[in-house]
């Protein structure tokens, strides 16, 4: 199965920490984790296909929550 899009994104190498309540509650494995930083690419239909899928009235302040609202598959490129 394609993809509907693709980013180019870095791994992350900074110490990531999950804070609960103001508290440290663990370090987050790094080994997943990647900045997504762009550009981005989409298929045409896709994108189309997006913009239909989440309408006028959703709350999508960026192109990742534009891809998981409208369910697109996104391809990661990792830049080293």
């Amino acid at each position: 199965m394609g993809s509907d899009a693709t980013v180019v994104a870095v791994p992350v190498t900074d110490t990531c920490k999950e804070v609960v309540d103001g508290f440290v509650r663990r370090t987050i494995p790094r080994d997943t984790l990647v900045d997504a930083r762009g550009p981005w690419t989409f298929r045409r239909d896709a994108l189309m296909l997006a913009l239909d899928r989440v309408g006028t009235g959703a709350q999508v302040s960026n192109l990742i929550e534009l891809c998981q609202a409208a369910r697109l598959r996104v391809r990661v490129l990792i830049q080293r």
